[in-house]
């Protein structure tokens, strides 16, 4: 899952990225993404002509990106007592790897914003 190790280890460094890994290896996230990828397979999943397949696979990439970061940013913003009792340095970490995960977040849609325009471009062209 090289998007996750992407999330982890690229946009939290330190003690923030080890707690985004060992969340990534948790039966929680397992559950919730497996959830979300049976949404998204269904939304995908519609018969439709051979040249869509093509446009359909980018923007379902795009989709699941966007998801696995929005589960982890869940996460990351979630504040509790526990993470209250954590020490400053880990909590300040988290609360970067929040706002990192945002930026990357808004990267995605902006990709996908593009991916569209340039789609619907092409279909008036014809």
């Amino acid at each position: 899952m090289k998007s996750g190790k992407y999330l982890a280890g690229g946009l939290i460094k330190g003690t923030g990225g080890k707690a985004v890994k060992a969340f990534m290896k948790s039966d929680i996230y397992k559950k919730v993404k497996g959830d979300m990828m049976r949404k998204i397979n269904k939304m995908y999943n519609t018969p439709g002509v051979e040249t869509n397949k093509k446009f359909l696979g980018g923007l379902k990439k795009l989709d699941i990106k966007n998801q696995k970061a929005d589960i982890i940013g869940k996460a990351l913003s979630h504040v509790n007592d526990g993470t209250r009792k954590l020490p400053r340095k880990i909590q300040a970490s988290l609360k970067r790897g929040a706002r990192n995960i945002g930026k990357y977040q808004k990267k995605i849609s902006e990709t996908a914003t593009v991916y569209m325009k340039r789609r619907l471009s092409k279909q008036r062209d014809n």
